[in-house]
Order: C-alpha cells, then sequence, then structure tokens
C-alpha cells in the first residue's frame, strides 16, 4: 500500500476529497480489506477508480506454507517484476506475533551459512514492498482469528512486533527501510511500537552511525555470530569491509549516543563457533556494555553447517552469563516449513524442494 502522504497526493490529483484517505486508511490497516470494494465507506464509483489504478499489496502471494501446529506461517511473495522474496509470522505462545521481513531481493554479502547468499543481490525492495509484508500478516492475522476495527481487546489479532532478519541486509537499502518503518509505526496505518520494531545488521557502520542520529528509538541487532576478526572473516565477508574492531568502536558509540541496547545475534554453527573459547572471547569482548546475547540455534539447510545442539549451546550460553552479560537462547520456529532465510525462494527458484527435503531427512 503507498504511503499516507502519497495517497493524499494522489487523491489530491484526482479530485477526491482529502478525508476519504482516512477512510481507505481505515479499511485497509483497520479492518483488513484485501480489495478496495470491500471498504464499504467509500462510493462505488471511488472503489471501482482505486481498484483499477491503485493495489492494496505491492505484490502477489505465490506460496504459503502454515507448520502443522500453526506457529509458523512463512509466505513467498512475487513482486510486480518477478523477484521473489519472503517473510515469515511467528505466533508466540506468550502471545506476540512477530513478523520478519526482507528488505532486498536476494543478498550481495554472502554469508556462508545463509541460503539467502546463494542468490546473490538483485535488488533494493522499495519502502512499500518491505512495509507490505507486515500489511500482508496482519490481514492474514484478521481473517483468520475474525478481528474487526470494533473489537476492543485486538489482542493476538494484528501483527505487534516486526524484525528485519528476513533476506537481505536493511542497512544498505537504508532508506526504504527507514521509510517502512515509518508506515510500520504510523497510528493511521499498522501503529506497531518503534520499541517493537528490530533492524538487524551484519555491520553496515555507515547505517549504524545515520541511525545514532534518527529520532525513532527502534531496536538494534547486530549479526556478529564470531568473537574474532579472523574467525568472522571466514564465513562473514562483510568482516572485510568493516572490522570487527571498527564494528565495536561503532556501537559503543551508539549505545553511549542513544542510551539503548545493542542485541548481539550469534548463530551456533557446530565445531565452528561454538567452543568455550569462543564464548569467553565474545564474553570478553563486550562486557561492560548496555548489551544482550542471542544465542540463535542455526536452522539447517543444504549448505553443510551443523547445527550446535542443544548441550553446547547451553554450556555456551553459561560461559557468556558468568560475565554478567545476559543471554537468551532464541526459540526456534518453522524449521519444518523452510524458515531460515531465503530457503524457500532458493527452493522455487532452482527447484531443490525435493532435494533439500531428502537433505534435511538424512
Amino acid at each position: 500500500m503507498i504511503t499516507p502522504t502519497e495517497l493524499i497526493d494522489y487523491l489530491k490529483q484526482e479530485g477526491v476529497p482529502a478525508y476519504r484517505s482516512r477512510q481507505i486508511l481505515q479499511g485497509v490497516y483497520k479492518e483488513g480489506a484485501r480489495t478496495f470494494d470491500e471498504i464499504e465507506t467509500l462510493p462505488k464509483d471511488l472503489r471501482d477508480k482505486l481498484q483499477a489504478e491503485l493495489s492494496i499489496l505491492s505484490f502477489e502471494v505465490l506460496k504459503e506454507v502454515t507448520s502443522p501446529n500453526g506457529e509458523t506461517v512463512k509466505a513467498l511473495f512475487k513482486m510486480s517484476d518477478g523477484a521473489l522474496v519472503e517473510g515469515v509470522l511467528m505466533r508466540f505462545r506468550d502471545g506476540r506475533n512477530s513478523v520478519c521481513v526482507s528488505s532486498q531481493v536476494g543478498c550481495g554479502l554472502k554469508c556462508s551459512f545463509c541460503a539467502t547468499g546463494t542468490m546473490g543481490f538483485k535488488r533494493n525492495l522499495t519502502s512499500e514492498e518491505i512495509a507490505d509484508q507486515v500489511l500482508y500478516f496482519d490481514q492474514y492475522l484478521k481473517r483468520t482469528t475474525g478481528a474487526t476495527a470494533k473489537d476492543p481487546d485486538q489482542s493476538g489479532k494484528r501483527v505487534d512486533h516486526v524484525i528485519f532478519m528476513g533476506m537481505g541486509e536493511p542497512f544498505l537499502n537504508y532508506e526504504a527501510v527507514m521509510s517502512s518503518v515509518r508506515t510500520m509505526n504510523n497510528p493511521d496505518c499498522l501503529g506497531i511500537a518503534s520499541r517493537s520494531i528490530t533492524l538487524s545488521t551484519s555491520g553496515i557502520v555507515p547505517s549504524i552511525k545515520k541511525l545514532m542520529d534518527d529520532p525513532l528509538q527502534v531496536n538494534l541487532a547486530v549479526s556478529i555470530h564470531a568473537p574474532t576478526q579472523e574467525l568472522r572473516k571466514s564465513f562473514m565477508p562483510i568482516a572485510n569491509a568493516y572490522s570487527l574492531d571498527e564494528l565495536i568502536a561503532t556501537l559503543k558509540d551508539y549505545i553511549k549516543k542513544t542510551h539503548r541496547r545493542v542485541s548481539y545475534e550469534y548463530v551456533m554453527l557446530r565445531d565452528i563457533n561454538d567452543s568455550p573459547t569462543c564464548a569467553r572471547q565474545l564474553a570478553e569482548l563486550i562486557r561492560g556494555q548496555r548489551c544482550h546475547v542471542n544465542l540463535i540455534p542455526y536452522n539447517e539447510t543444504y549448505l553443510g553447517f551443523s547445527n550446535a545442539g542443544k548441550s553446547r549451546i547451553d554450556a555456551f550460553r553459561e560461559i557468556v552469563e558468568s560475565y554478567d552479560i545476559p543471554v537468551t537462547v532464541r526459540v526456534s520456529l518453522g524449521q519444518d516449513i523452510s524458515a531460515a532465510c531465503g530457503q524457500l525462494a532458493v527452493e522455487e527458484e532452482e527447484g531443490k524442494g525435493s532435494a533439500n527435503a531428502k537433505l534435511m531427512a538424512e
């Protein structure tokens, strides 16, 4: 859906009263209308015009896969130019409805353990294409839970958290990402609190510096994944452009200026970065910071990396916690529906679905 400003400009050009924009936004974002024809507060001729000239969603939903327990829904979106991206809805048992969104078609960073990296970078997503992923899942929740705008209790019936951890590097598409965040945050649109939106980066230092000056108090997560420069650059080529020392120095500046906490994302790869030595090195690197560590069980793909396993992850956690650093082990959802970043899109593009299913079963 185009932004509220773009909608007002469009209506003005067409000679339509400005108050109609509020009715359109109410119908789309609050009532979950999937077509303009469903917004009954609009006159029929305007509904027909909007239906012919605008789209509520900027893409086609090519595939939707739901986990057997219903906790995870993954969708494959086909953009107007045929590009494929994916988004994931995660319904946690504590009532949170989180959407993991993509910010690029493919990714150029080529992290060795990530399926998206095998696609290479194709293009940035627009602000509309990013925000529409959240809108799609918000509509999905309204549709499947029977929520309405008049329902005073919308708990569990709308998206309330967004994480930029899907396909692509958000901080290499900074302007479009921040524009989409403003749409998500806008109370006339999705109305998601800025503190409930997390931007994840592999360490794009210039964009982290930009975020320091942005008034939106979003959360910052950094995919660190290794405690030393040598290990990090062995499977994260971005470390060659922005060294670990430079990244940590920038994050210290970020914390000092914003007084906000940084979350360090650390994917646990068996026999690569999961040793007790790595745990101590990580703790020494970040101790004293306003920070938190998320240990991520690896969602295995066809790339050959293995999940570290619960016992090794627990041992790693205990060591880091002994340095008075808070640690969380990420709840892993969607392993049964190819929910690792890029899996569904890669399978669709390359026809690997059956081969990957065999690999995962072995």
